[in-house]
């Protein structure tokens, strides 16, 4: 009998040391680089009993370093913004992406609620689809991003940028969105985020939609952008970049 038990136990232990290791995804060997620059204007920051509306200019740039492999689509991302930000969006005009979307435009909103706009150079193998993005007002706790890709085939879709106010020590809010399926893969094409280039807010209309109430005695607020990718075989991976944006006090 105890030769019966000692048998299946002794395989079983085989079976285990003879098991190939789990197989790498290319979530795990494609090499990426996120970056990320922003600045605001005015840098001199106002207070908490006078916040100073800003505008604010970033750039985000993704680049595969692995050489010979497919690109991964930018599924998503998210920005932590930090204690002696404001955001004000309950106080303007605003829109709803179910507005844009059924007219395929955001010319349908009010013309107040438009707080910016973006390019960028995305490929669809070696095409350039040119997004291009309006930044609409959604209230106080979302920015609708009113995206235009125009190839390989015309796409336009808003996407949800949603703004979270958090209980830290450390940072105000975090804005987060999701790209619709639909702008990540057109026409059977994958397509994969390269740059993008935004400005939003300093709206003579909507002056403090965004907006500062301090500046850190190292006059640079910091800030937090995550990336999120979705590979060839379907394995997922985030990357993240910290930077400060320049302020004076």
């Amino acid at each position: 009998m105890r030769k019966l038990v000692v048998l299946p136990v002794a395989l079983a232990v085989a079976g285990v040391a003879a098991a190939p290791a789990s197989a790498q995804t290319m979530a795990d060997e494609v090499e990426m680089k996120f970056t990320s620059k922003a600045a605001i204007f005015p840098k001199k920051a106002g207070t908490k009993r006078n916040p100073r509306g800003v505008r604010l200019k970033g750039q985000l740039k993704v680049e595969t370093i692995t050489q010979g492999v497919e690109k991964p689509i930018v599924t998503g991302g998210e920005v932590l913004i930090p204690k002696g930000g404001l955001w004000n969006g309950a106080k303007y005009k605003k829109c709803s992406g179910a507005k844009m979307d059924r007219e395929k435009t955001a010319d349908v909103c009010p013309k107040a609620s438009i707080m910016g706009a973006g390019k960028g150079v995305a490929w669809a193998d070696n095409v350039n689809a040119a997004p291009e993005v309006q930044f609409v007002n959604g209230g106080a706790k979302r920015l609708w991003a009113f995206t235009t890709l125009y190839r390989p085939a015309l796409v336009q879709k808003s996407i949800a940028i949603n703004i979270k106010k958090l209980r830290s020590k450390r940072w105000a809010y975090r804005a987060a969105f999701k790209v619709p399926q639909v702008l990540q893969v057109v026409a059977g094409v994958p397509v994969t985020l390269a740059s993008f280039n935004f400005n939003i807010g300093g709206k003579r209309y909507a002056k403090e939609l965004l907006a500062t109430t301090s500046c850190p005695k190292s006059k640079k607020h910091p800030y937090q952008a995550t990336a999120f990718y979705k590979f060839a075989d379907d394995s997922t991976r985030k990357q993240s970049w910290k930077g400060s944006v320049r302020c004076t006090r």
